[in-house]
């Protein structure tokens, strides 16, 4: 498996991707390395801890914050010598409904989604039912799908009883997932298949929101106008 899919592209640590905690930048989101002299783009898996330590984080947040708001984009890049014309997309969290000094709160335009980007680096993206769970006084818990990757080496046995934290020690990378107990972390793994050293699991978590973002959310999930109404009332 692609280094880029299972390694931190900043610590070089495995990522064990758990909502909350981390976060997958695709290729095709073409986000300029702008302080990288040798590479483009950066695409691949990262820590939020080590994104909010990384001397790089402001450039990255720059370009990343720019995807993740934008409406899409023509950008020029250069490539032994010649100009390149790509079209950059974006994710179009555009509306802005709130910021203060610990976060900024945008809503997409055209789905029942809100981005809560923190300023020192994290994002966490809510649906209309984790805002429900705010406007109830509840954390916002993320009950993801499944997840499916290759571990670097076999655990054998030990895999079957395996928690979280004793999966996240095997992989070498607990210490880059710090207060991940207040979270209350349901692990479940759904199959192993030794040969491949494939892991398919889940992990229900509550999501660590700054504490103005939960403040802001838990009124305004009572007010909002819904775009759609398939999810859970409020």
């Amino acid at each position: 498996m692609d280094d880029n899919v299972t390694k931190c592209r900043i610590c070089g640590e495995f990522v064990l991707q758990i909502p909350g905690w981390t976060t997958f930048i695709p290729s095709y989101w073409l986000l300029r390395a702008t302080w990288d002299p040798d590479h483009q783009f950066l695409a691949g898996a990262l820590h939020f801890s080590c994104l909010k330590q990384w001397k790089h984080r402001d450039a990255f947040l720059r370009e990343a914050t720019d995807i993740l708001i934008g409406r899409g984009r023509t950008i020029t890049v250069e490539a032994e010598g010649t100009e390149h014309v790509l079209e950059q997309p974006g994710v179009f969290f555009s509306e802005r409904i709130f910021r203060d000094a610990e976060c900024a709160i945008y809503r997409n335009t055209s789905t029942d989604r809100w981005l809560v980007l923190s300023e020192d680096g994290p994002w966490i993206v809510l649906d209309r039912q984790q805002l429900s769970f705010l406007g109830r006084g509840r954390p916002a818990r993320a009950e993801e799908g499944g997840e499916r990757v290759a571990l670097p080496d076999d655990p054998g046995p030990a895999i079957e009883t395996a928690t979280l934290p004793e999966l996240l020690v095997f992989l070498g990378s607990r210490s880059r997932y710090p207060a991940l107990e207040h979270g209350a972390p349901d692990y479940q793994r759904w199959r192993f298949v030794p040969r491949k050293r494939v892991l398919e699991y889940s992990v229900g978590i509550d999501l660590s929101l700054p504490a103005s973002a939960t403040e802001f959310l838990a009124g305004y999930s009572h007010d909002y106008e819904a775009f759609s109404f398939d999810a859970e009332t409020r």
